[in-house]
């Protein structure tokens, strides 16, 4: 969902690019919600999404949108997820970021590398829920 998106083979264009991602990748970063004073939390299995205008630690925000206690859960941080690489956990004690979009991911999840089909599915979902969430 950051810059790591990308193709070598392909020229990113002023009309067909997304954000100021310079290695010819489409990135899907902050200024999407345009809210950069805000964080949004996204529990992926449910598709329920969380705003924090206030700073947050990472381990209260998985304990709070976390839809099944059973399940054990981490945070990532959508800028920090690549085609081929497994979904870096946020640490547990560390704040977010205002501006930044994080998901909470069960912890099966973390030995997957992640597909491009699959972070373009998060891309979906995630717009669709922030529309829903400036209406």
């Amino acid at each position: 969902m950051g810059v790591c998106v990308s193709r070598p083979d392909r020229k990113i264009t002023n009309k067909t690019k997304r954000s100021g991602s310079a290695k010819g990748g489409v990135s899907f970063t902050s200024e999407s919600f345009r809210r950069p004073s805000s964080m949004m939390v996204m529990n992926i299995s449910t598709g329920a999404i969380k705003e924090y205008k206030q700073p947050i630690r990472a381990n209260v925000a998985v304990s709070e949108n976390s839809d099944n206690k059973n399940c054990c859960y981490y945070l990532s941080n959508a800028e920090s997820m690549c085609i081929g690489t497994c979904m870096p956990r946020v640490p547990d004690e560390e704040e977010l970021l205002p501006g930044r979009i994080y998901f909470i991911v069960p912890l099966s999840y973390s030995d997957f590398p992640l597909s491009l089909s699959f972070l373009c599915d998060l891309a979906v979902k995630v717009s669709s829920a922030l529309d829903n969430v400036h209406q």
